[in-house]
């Protein structure tokens, strides 16, 4: 028995002994890294996914400088010839050199780690931080969420959050925070500050089924809203309509297939009509020729992965048809679906305004077209003038050119005319004979 007492004794002095050396190893390992930031030889970075950062080696530009990444090279540089030699790190195929600085372009989670140059013996520690949603940015009301700040290589580094609507601060300071039953009041904009210096936001939307009450005339068609605002991060997996007031009316069921995606099921169905090809947000089905009796509650239930489903009701009214009045066989109780998807944001903007610069964006480019057919058929036209204009021949001195015909005239009018012939000269026969004739 005393044996015993005294191995239990000396087992506890020995551990006792083992943490107090491991305490004093701890402190000292955390002197030497106060010290080494203090003396300016290692220092710490924290950057977003995406960003830039530089390191000085801090030797003259003509000494020899050698990077390394986590005890791997990043390159060698020859100070007098400038030579570079690429090492094995992943790093090297896009980090550059100007002078004793390093530069890292384009930061990913697997950049995290420790930068060393040897010549000096500085070190740098580099935290590349991403901020995501899970399972993703648009969620469900009533779902889960998981909100990261994930510092790579540092996971038990305190962060602050501040949560939507006004900036307050959120009550845990850890890099993942848990949201149960999300509500309209978390959807916004979250920030994650890291060392007060670095600033992450993450979005968040919150999203529910839409409908509203609906109106109808005896014997009209009614569409029976039901749909998302926008796709959401969760994979609708089923769904169905319901009305308990009309037992022997059956309603077709949502299904989705790795084959034809997420669609209506459903036969023979005589009151109920519904789209039958592939569905995203809209589960709108169209009840015939209504009657009083259909008047009532209808429940539309989306499921979700994870077990989340949703719900939403929306009224049927019937009224009597006016007397006279012809009404319409296919009513909807909300605007039509053209201009539902009209209205739908796409990229921050709606989509009428992305339609509207579409056009006339083609409209611009006809114009510009037609500018240009028309400036090239003018030239084409000036060039064929000047073309036949340098063919025409010149006049020359010719007789028969237009000038040198009325000079012509000119002197023949000018030329005095000939003495008339005396009338016994104008024909020998008729003349008679003289003194002096003879036979």
């Amino acid at each position: 028995m005393r044996r015993t007492c005294l191995k239990l004794c000396q087992q506890t002095q020995n551990s006792i002994q083992t943490k107090r050396n491991k305490m004093a190893i701890c402190k000292i390992l955390f002197f030497l890294l106060a010290l080494c930031v203090w003396c300016g030889k290692c220092e710490v970075f924290y950057k977003r996914v995406g960003d830039e950062v530089s390191m000085k080696c801090g030797v003259d530009s003509n000494s020899d400088i050698d990077w390394k990444f986590n005890g791997e090279s990043i390159f060698s540089i020859t100070g007098k010839s400038g030579t570079r030699r690429k090492g094995s790190s992943h790093i090297a195929f896009k980090a550059s050199a100007s002078g004793d600085t390093l530069k890292v372009p384009r930061l990913e989670t697997r950049d995290s780690g420790n930068y060393f140059c040897k010549q000096s013996g500085k070190h740098y520690t580099v935290r590349v931080v991403s901020a995501f949603v899970k399972p993703g940015p648009v969620l469900l009301q009533s779902s889960n969420a998981e909100l990261h700040c994930d510092i790579t290589g540092d996971p038990n580094t305190e962060v602050q959050w501040l949560r939507p609507p006004n900036g307050e601060e959120y009550k845990e300071k850890k890099q993942v925070i848990q949201l149960k039953s999300v509500t309209s009041k978390e959807a916004g904009q979250w920030t994650c500050l890291v060392k007060k210096d670095l600033k992450l936001i993450v979005a968040l939307t919150v999203v529910g089924l839409q409908t509203t009450a609906v109106n109808a005339s005896k014997g009209d068609n009614i569409e029976l809203p039901c749909s998302l605002p926008q796709s959401v991060s969760q994979r609708v997996v089923g769904g169905r309509w319901k009305a308990d007031h009309l037992p022997k009316v059956s309603f077709p069921t949502l299904t989705n297939t790795a084959g034809e995606g997420l669609h209506w099921n459903g036969n023979g169905l005589s009151k109920v009509n519904f789209t039958t090809g592939q569905l995203s947000t809209n589960f709108d089905v169209t009840l015939k020729n209504v009657q009083s009796s259909d008047e009532g509650t209808f429940v539309c239930t989306v499921e979700f992965d994870g077990g989340v489903s949703l719900s939403v009701e929306t009224t049927l009214r019937v009224m009597d048809k006016p007397s006279g009045v012809k009404g319409s066989n296919n009513r909807k109780g909300k605007p039509p679906a053209v201009m539902e998807s009209l209205t739908k944001e796409v990229y921050g903007l709606k989509l009428w305004i992305w339609i509207a610069v579409g056009a006339s964006s083609v409209a611009l480019i006809v114009l510009i077209v037609v500018i240009g057919v028309v400036q090239r058929r003018n030239k084409r036209m000036k060039k064929r003038v000047r073309t036949l204009r340098s063919m025409r021949q010149p006049l020359t001195d010719k007789d028969y050119c237009q000038c040198d015909r009325a000079e012509k005239e000119v002197e023949f009018g000018e030329q005095a005319r000939p003495l008339p012939v005396p009338r016994q000269h104008r024909n020998p026969r008729t003349r008679t004979a003289g003194p002096n004739h003879t036979n």
